[in-house]
């Protein structure tokens, strides 16, 4: 069955390319047309290459050079391989800088500026939809480059020096190096309220972090970002760059606030059963007073608690040890009609020394060349279940995604808005709890699938619900806070004092009087990919709309099926033609609002 479009007016991506062919080779209406189609036909694609080069930059940078370049040689003295290092990320952190420093001097025209401004003033007389859909997207960029250079070179320069920053950081406990891995298995393990302490205060650690023990600590550098961050936005205009940002990403603040508002409110009561629910686990794991339990350190600290597997009784990992999520990604894309093989094979997935230990997903050319970046255990051990989450979220989610976008689409289209490819991307993590995935692609028996449907997909609904407030809720509102702050009021002690209230707020974790540290920078989109969070909150409303959608068409089988391959398929192919949520409407026939979301977690038993 193929899924078909839900809302009047929606156009698949032939018909929307072949009206593109259309107007690109008729005779314009009037002078804006005509300036609109040169503008486009001739900045377009030059800017176009100039970001596709510094995308391979930035991967470089993350990647420092690839495995076959920056892993220590089996006959390397250590020192010399931390020399070579260090060069290494000083080389590649110099090349990015100078790839986007070239898209900032090709933008950086007051003319070509004047023209996009002119085009998108009068954009109401371009009669074709398409068409001034292609300003909308290119006005922001060619229009506000021309700021301040100087400001947004110096911004890049410092988000980049970020990046390399966290990626040099490496977690001591008694006195030992470890990576941020083991420091996460250890958290997940402690039983020792002291040893718990000093693990999360290990990893609460990287705020403090001066990149080859000079100059500036992470959250000192982020703190000044934010200041230019902030300039930047005044200078374009807006009363800071939060409120900026949300303009360029099509999302409107009054009613992300609403939203956001409207979710806590509908799922507040569950969490805090839940969260008395992880007070009494935590009591009992670690021998500690009610009080004590609601300290940061006996929770998992910054991770996903690991104290909910002790709650729901029921952890993922130990079932997906052992196994290389590569070819179940392959193969879980091949069986919904999709096709991951590329993607997979182009990624960078193991840890090294140095190299950044998160996980990305790059899109340095669509749909032609999409790549995963990641950190798992090379043995295929530890965090497992969490880890085949990841890959999923990444590859089957934002790389199948992007690999969809039909290339007929112009350069303008060939991008998903990220509060889609976010719902996608979390869409596809439940795959882990669906029964067909289980049986046909992990082999899991009957009485594990069994398992799955009852605990584990129970397990799922309690993690998201705290996933909820840890990430979608408490991140976007203490961002905002942070850009609403005044430069004056930008200091170390009001920032660690808000990131206090927050967690209260939203977790009821109470961090101690005594502590006054920079907890909140564990989180690197703060630093290296700001006013982002949102993105995750709103795409879990169109991950829940979607959801419903699909099992709709498919029933069952769900999100592995051919119906869901088709769902993509259609609806991406388009790429960015249409606003975010124009899309969600045409593909859920419904506004984006939280009723599907608010249904989801009425089905977990707390």
């Amino acid at each position: 069955m193929k899924a078909s479009a839900v809302h009047a007016g929606f156009a698949g991506a032939s018909a929307i390319a072949a009206q593109v062919r259309k107007v690109l080779t008729s005779k314009p209406s009037n002078a804006i047309e005509d300036a609109a189609i040169k503008f486009i036909d001739t900045h377009v694609p030059e800017l176009q290459g100039l970001n596709e080069a510094a995308g391979y930059a930035q991967w470089d940078m993350v990647t420092l050079g690839g495995e076959d370049v920056s892993k220590r040689k089996p006959d390397e003295d250590e020192n010399v391989f931390k020399q070579r290092l260090e060069k290494l990320q000083g080389d590649y952190e110099e090349a990015a800088n100078r790839a986007q420093k070239a898209i900032l001097n090709y933008a950086n025209d007051p003319n070509r500026a004047s023209v996009i401004v002119s085009i998108y003033g009068d954009r109401d007389k371009i009669s074709d939809e398409f068409l001034r859909r292609q300003v909308q997207l290119a006005y922001p960029t060619f229009s506000e480059y021309n700021i301040d250079p100087a400001l947004q070179e110096e911004i890049i320069r410092r988000t980049n020096r970020l990046v390399m920053m966290y990626g040099d950081f490496t977690p001591v406990v008694s006195g030992r190096k470890i990576t941020d891995s083991e420091l996460d298995q250890m958290i997940r393990q402690s039983t020792d309220p002291k040893q718990a302490i000093e693990l999360v205060k290990a990893k609460l650690n990287i705020g403090n972090h001066r990149l080859k023990g000079e100059g500036a600590t992470i959250a000192e550098e982020i703190l000044e970002v934010v200041k230019l961050r902030n300039l930047l936005a005044r200078k374009a205009g807006s009363p800071n760059y939060y409120s900026y940002q949300l303009t360029r990403q099509e999302i409107n603040e009054d009613e992300l606030v609403r939203l956001m508002g409207q979710v806590k409110e509908a799922i507040k009561p569950v969490y805090d059963r839940l969260r008395l629910k992880m007070d009494l686990a935590c009591m009992k794991r670690y021998g500690i007073s009610k009080e004590d339990a609601r300290l940061p350190y006996f929770q998992g600290g910054v991770r996903f608690p690991g104290i909910l597997d002790d709650v729901m009784n029921f952890s993922p990992d130990g079932y997906f040890a052992g196994k290389d999520p590569r070819p179940v990604l392959k193969e879980t894309a091949q069986l919904i009609g999709t096709n991951a093989n590329d993607i997979v094979d182009k990624s960078d997935l193991f840890p090294r020394p140095g190299k950044n230990p998160w996980w990305y997903l790059f899109t340095l050319k669509v749909p032609g060349d999409i790549r995963s970046f990641g950190n798992i255990d090379p043995n295929f051990q530890h965090d497992m279940g969490e880890t085949f989450g990841t890959e999923l979220h990444e590859v089957m989610g934002h790389g199948v995604g992007y690999s969809l976008v039909d290339p007929n689409m112009p350069d303008l289209f060939k991008n998903l808005h990220t509060i889609i490819t976010e719902a996608d991307a979390m869409m596809m993590e439940d795959l882990i709890y669906n029964a067909h995935w289980l049986k046909e692609v992990l082999k899991f028996d009957d009485a594990t699938v069994e398992t799955f449907l009852t605990q584990g997909r129970q397990y799922r609904l309690a993690q998201q619900l705290v996933i909820f407030f840890h990430n979608y809720l408490l991140i976007p509102d203490f961002e905002r806070e942070l850009y609403r702050m005044k430069d004056d009021e930008l200091t170390l002690s009001n920032v660690n004092k808000l990131w206090v209230q927050k967690s209260y707020e939203y977790l009821g974790i109470v961090i101690p009087d005594d502590r006054n540290e920079p907890d909140w920078t564990y989180k690197i989109h703060l630093a290296t990919a700001p006013v982002y969070y949102q993105n995750y909150f709103l795409g879990q409303l169109v991950r829940a709309q979607d959801t419903a959608k699909i099992n709709e068409l498919s029933g069952e089988k769900g999100l592995f099926s051919p119906e869901c391959g088709n769902f993509l398929r259609e609806y991406r192919a388009v790429g960015e033609s249409y606003p975010w949520f124009e899309l969600v409407k045409h593909m859920t026939g419904k506004d984006l609002g939280v009723d599907a979301l608010k249904t989801e977690f009425e089905k977990l038993n707390i």
